[in-house]
């Protein structure tokens, strides 16, 4: 909020931005979905992912917008759940370069932290994500922006 002008330096030489839409907003000055995942990208990254509490979460990577429709659960606590969202979602981009992979690490890493109390229980290992991924993705659609 108080300085943005020092936040868009980083962001020139950043390959991965994840925020939720709250900040995406703070940032753009958008409102629409479309419009935060353009002008976030602008700024410089490859990459810009915006969640968006229980509601979907979009990632674009200057050619195609993904959104990822999360399950119906019930939630105990949400604390935990964006970064928990963002640590399984760089480790599933880094380990298979795959956007709607990472997508599926996030979610389930996500997903896994707030059906518990506190912050980090229950962050997954990669075989138990894996295996979470594979019994229940979440529906992923794409399209031209």
């Amino acid at each position: 909020k108080k300085d943005i002008t020092s936040v868009k330096n980083i962001l020139k030489k950043t390959d991965i931005l994840i925020l939720n839409k709250e900040e995406a907003t703070l940032l753009v000055k958008k409102r629409h979905i479309e419009d935060l995942l353009e002008c976030a990208r602008l700024l410089g990254p490859k990459i810009v992912c915006i969640t968006d509490g229980r509601r979907n979460t979009y990632a674009y990577n200057g050619f195609l917008m993904y959104t990822l429709k999360p399950h119906d659960i019930k939630i105990k606590e949400r604390t935990g759940a964006g970064d928990a969202f963002a640590s399984g979602f760089v480790a599933g981009f880094i380990k298979k370069d795959n956007l709607e992979f990472a997508l599926q690490m996030g979610l389930a890493n996500a997903e896994s932290v707030v059906k518990y109390f506190g912050s980090k229980n229950k962050l997954l290992k990669w075989k138990e994500a894996l295996k979470k991924i594979e019994k229940n993705p979440g529906k992923i659609t794409k399209k031209e922006l």
